[in-house]
């Protein structure tokens, strides 16, 4: 198959759609959408995400060394769309905009939203420089899901229908479950 070389690219599809929420005040939450983020460690369970030097939310993580980070379904596209476009300088209540609360969280003073199915309290342990930003490596303390999604322990993705962004500025629902990982593969095990 004939492949066109596009130079260095940030096309990894599909990427995650994330709200990243944090305390800005005593009553305030600051939130924004990030894509740039992923697990990045199992033991302890840590992630990272990207956030500009600029954005209103940043100057609020490092104060407060801890942020929530929400894994919106795909019904919550036009609030996460929203809190990528309008800057917090603009619009302080966000979270209020979209018709979304807040709760705190248990492990950190990090802001989680309650519409969101799946959230992560998460305690910043280290900043690295990233262009014109910063990666934000965090322990995830806690995990937190709406009951209803949870089956045998674990999320059940099929019901948490998460967002998800591609570089082409796009919003999708998660696709068809295809296989099981670990299990697909067993089908060429003897071939190798």
């Amino acid at each position: 198959m004939s492949k066109t070389q596009l130079g260095p690219t940030t096309q990894l599809f599909p990427m995650p759609a994330l709200l990243v929420a944090v305390k800005a005040g005593e009553e305030a939450t600051a939130v924004l959408t990030v894509a740039w983020a992923g697990v990045v460690s199992g033991s302890p369970p840590t992630l990272a995400i990207e956030i500009g030097a600029g954005h209103y939310s940043t100057p609020f993580i490092e104060q407060e060394r801890c942020f929530s980070v929400n894994v919106p379904s795909s019904d919550m596209v036009v609030g996460v769309d929203y809190c990528g476009m309008i800057s917090g300088k603009k619009d302080a209540d966000k979270i209020g905009t979209c018709g979304w609360t807040v709760i705190p969280g248990q492990e950190t003073s990090a802001p989680i939203i309650a519409e969101s199915p799946l959230a992560f309290e998460c305690r910043l342990v280290q900043e690295v420089p990233a262009g014109k930003g910063r990666f934000y490596l965090a322990e995830i303390v806690e995990t937190h899901v709406n009951a209803d999604l949870v089956s045998n322990g674990k999320v059940d993705a099929s019901r948490l229908d998460p967002l998800v962004f591609t570089p082409d500025g796009a919003y999708y629902a998660l696709g068809e479950r295809l296989a099981s990982a670990w299990d697909a593969g067993k089908a060429l095990v003897d071939k190798g």
